[in-house]
């Protein structure tokens, strides 16, 4: 079967249910309440934001940082999709549905002996039957897990393998504040100021030479994206710590 004619996925590919859509919506409201109130949103370089779909990369310190990417952005959870492990999110079907009208998760493949496992280039065909409807973005955190404040570990080439095969831009981010708020391992988190800063956009196109050879080394390429990305986010998280 086609990956886009798979059930599963349907929600990702068309308008949504009116139940996914107004679940998204009540949610992405409450997180707006939430983000004026008890933990206020700073956001910096809005003018940074392409006016087209993107690939959003931050570093990563709390479950909080995915609201505060959708929200920076003026994205609606309706228009923000994360990529999730398939055998975990999909394969179960409580999982699956439970989280359909919550967060537009788009299934990525991991080594598994089940036999049920999806391709990166299925992965790349979801991911751009998503972005197609009203300009959806994408959130992928480059380290892959959430990790201390200010404690930058080494950045994976996913997020620039999806930009180069979509040909879509990847967005920086550097979020602070949220993981004093909500740090690793606590149940609840607490009142604290957290600030987007917004950087300017990385084009996969700038990374791939003119020569034919360079454009089939993909791997190289992605390479390249990644050490821009990471040196990006780092040098301004440097910056804001002097």
């Amino acid at each position: 079967m086609n990956v886009l004619d798979n059930p599963k996925y349907s929600h990702l590919l068309k308008r949504q249910p009116f139940y996914h859509r107004i679940g998204k919506t009540l949610l992405y409201n409450w997180a707006k309440f939430i983000f004026m109130w008890y933990t206020p949103l700073r956001v910096s370089g809005k003018k940074n934001i392409p006016d087209e779909s993107f690939i959003f990369c931050s570093n990563h310190n709390a479950h909080l940082d995915v609201i505060a990417l959708s929200l920076s952005a003026d994205k609606n959870f309706n228009h923000i999709g994360m990529l999730a492990a398939k055998d975990y999110w999909f394969d179960s079907w409580l999982r699956r549905n439970i989280m359909k009208p919550v967060m537009n998760l788009i299934p990525l493949g991991r080594k598994s002996g089940s036999g049920k496992d999806i391709t990166f280039e299925e992965t790349l065909k979801l991911s751009n039957g998503f972005m197609d409807v009203g300009k959806r973005c994408i959130i992928i955190f480059p380290e892959g897990s959430r990790g201390e404040p200010d404690v930058m570990t080494r950045f994976r080439k996913g997020p620039a393998r999806l930009a180069i095969g979509l040909n879509k831009p990847i967005l920086p981010a550097v979020i602070t504040g949220s993981g004093r708020s909500w740090p690793k391992g606590k149940i609840f988190f607490r009142p604290g100021k957290i600030h987007v800063y917004i950087l300017e956009a990385l084009y996969p196109e700038s990374f791939i030479n003119s020569d034919s050879e360079d454009k089939k080394d993909l791997f190289g390429v992605a390479e390249r994206m990644t050490a821009e990305l990471e040196n990006r986010i780092k040098t301004k998280i440097k910056d804001l710590n002097e």
